[in-house]
């Protein structure tokens, strides 16, 4: 290919200086003689190191896939593997000795080339896959760096089409100064595609964000910093973000022999647990005492692992604007990029949980759709390309990064509507009230205790105040171009969309709503559905009617 085929492409200045130190990457494109050398007819293999990708995927999945519903049968035979471990490791042995051969395949068998403005991918060993994929199809651009190829400089990039769950293509085990020139070279030729091919995109663009922001994110080769994380902010988000329970969830069927040998090592250290739990030869303040403070052990433990988790995935957190895209770059021992482009951006969600209020922080995350999965094909991922999430930010700093990208008001300065009371009721109809029912009827055919009954009345009006509650934080607020819905329970959500993202809105009424006037409002966007349910039934059709007014007017791009 000569030099006149190809695109403008210039050379990319250093970072800012404020942030420059703490990235590793180098984003210097290269002379138009190497981006040619990138674009040819000829197949390139990645480097052997592949060969440990493949090799640390395939056993990512197994242990998270089967083994994980193996672990009762697993524990039921524990007692057999101990008196034979050898079995055991002659068995684990052969199975990584065949994930290894096949990995080894794998790699051989792995073909890639850029050719004019497309990436092809060849790949597999018994079924053959071939993927020819337009750089315009091209939503984000991704650079992983997991901690195996951190030694020697190394990373692979993943490719976002939006489209079903297999998405992703992946080109593994590259330099990382290629796999950078890799994604300049994508993004520059997209910008530089026909003005057929991208002026819904720009138009919807142009009307994203304040123009204080678009003004330093414009900078030609400047990257603004955004926001950081320090070390503080990760521990505080692991705190308020705990999710270890789905840990110790996984470890249920071993938690008797874990008791058995957690007994013997404190025994160890010269704490006999036995004892300590002795209710009787303990008054019942002590045991109560001791009880509380091994639970409170436990707790400690659970927040840690958690705190540990959060400084894993955010370590050396940087959000950064380069022209219209943010750029997200963080990690300890796998360093992720993850780049979204701010037309693109479908929801902003502002979420706080009880413990994020009582310390005046929230997460903030920005969605793009729903189809894209993780590389370990599990959604929601944190670092999945879809959603850029920034962790426990305060309120302030938050509504400023919303503002950036959407030109919104502040949730503090809106005066959200509740939706109808007869959402209590609807709940409390079903499933709730005729639940109640069966246990009143039980109680009395088995003559239920005073305290029985007084439990059941506890938990009916626990219930009745959770769905109050509910009722309570669901507002919402229409302006001429944002949808913001409030939900919330104990925490509060706030949602904020254009109306322009909008692929589908309904409009629904059943016979209850019909005779008080009411209404379900639904918007679907690319990153999934929103319900704005019990509000009246003509502000309702209007907004049907705004939605696709807009949509039949200007005709946005919805990606």
């Amino acid at each position: 290919m000569s030099d006149q085929d190809m695109p403008n492409i210039e050379p990319k200045p250093e970072l800012a200086s404020e942030i420059a130190p703490e990235i590793e990457i180098d984003t210097t494109l290269k002379t138009d003689t190497e981006i040619a050398d990138m674009q040819s007819d000829q197949w390139s293999r990645v480097s052997p190191l592949a060969i440990i990708y493949f090799f640390a995927k395939t056993v990512y999945v197994l242990v998270s896939g089967f083994l994980i519903y193996s672990l009762p049968a697993i524990a039921a035979s524990y007692s057999k593997i101990k008196e034979h471990p050898i079995y055991l490791v002659f068995a684990i042995g052969a199975i990584l000795g065949l994930i290894l051969l096949g990995s080894i395949a794998k790699y051989w068998f792995y073909f890639y080339r850029f050719k004019g403005d497309r990436v092809e991918i060849k790949q597999g060993v018994i079924s053959k896959h071939h993927l020819d994929l337009p750089f315009k199809k091209i939503q984000n651009v991704k650079i992983v760096q997991p901690l195996y190829y951190r030694f020697n400089n190394y990373s692979y990039i993943e490719l976002d089409t939006a489209g079903s769950a297999q998405q992703e293509a992946k080109i593994v085990a590259l330099p990382l100064h290629l796999a950078e020139s890799f994604k300049q070279l994508i993004l520059q030729i997209k910008e530089n595609l026909p003005a057929s091919d991208t002026s819904g995109e720009q138009q919807a663009g142009a009307r994203q964000g304040n123009q204080q922001g678009k003004q330093q994110g414009s900078q030609i080769g400047q990257e603004v910093l955004l926001n950081t994380r320090s070390m503080k902010d990760l521990i505080i988000h692991g705190i308020s973000n705990n999710r270890v329970w789905i840990f110790l969830g996984v470890l249920a069927p071993f938690f008797n022999s874990i008791g058995e040998n957690l007994g013997k090592l404190l025994e160890v250290v010269g704490i006999n647990l036995a004892a300590y739990l002795d209710y009787e030869s303990l008054s019942m303040g002590i045991f109560i005492l001791h009880v509380l403070s091994l639970a409170l052990l436990i707790m400690l433990a659970i927040v840690s692992f958690s705190v540990i988790g959060s400084i894993f995935v955010f370590y050396k957190y940087r959000l950064s604007r380069l022209g219209d895209r943010y750029i997200r770059r963080s990690g300890l021992l796998t360093k992720h990029e993850v780049s979204m482009r701010l037309s693109r951006i479908q929801i902003a969600v502002q979420q706080q949980d009880w413990l994020d209020m009582l310390i005046k922080r929230t997460n903030l995350r920005f969605e793009q759709n729903t189809s894209l999965f993780s590389s370990n094909g599990q959604p929601g991922n944190i670092n999945n390309a879809s959603k850029l999430i920034v962790p426990s930010v305060t309120p302030n700093e938050s509504i400023e990064l919303i503002q950036d990208t959407f030109d919104v008001k502040r949730f503090t300065d809106i005066v959200f509507t509740r939706i109808s009371k007869r959402f209590v009721i609807r709940v409390m109809a079903f499933p709730i009230i005729p639940i109640i029912g069966i246990f009143v009827v039980i109680g009395f055919a088995s003559s239920m205790s005073v305290i029985g009954w007084g439990i059941l009345s506890g938990i009916s009006l626990l219930l009745f105040a959770m769905v109050w509650l509910r009722w309570w934080r669901w507002g919402y607020f229409f302006d001429e171009r944002f949808v913001y819905i409030r939900k919330g329970f104990f925490g509060v959500n706030y949602y904020v969309f254009p109306i322009e993202k909008t692929q589908q809105v309904s409009f629904s009424q059943s016979l209850f709503m019909r005779r008080g006037k009411i209404a379900d409002l639904r918007y679907v966007l690319a990153s999934g559905a929103h319900k704005v349910p019990l509000i009246p039934e003509q502000l309702a059709k209007a907004q049907v009617d705004e939605a696709l007014l807009v949509v039949a007017r200007d005709k946005p791009a919805w990606m």
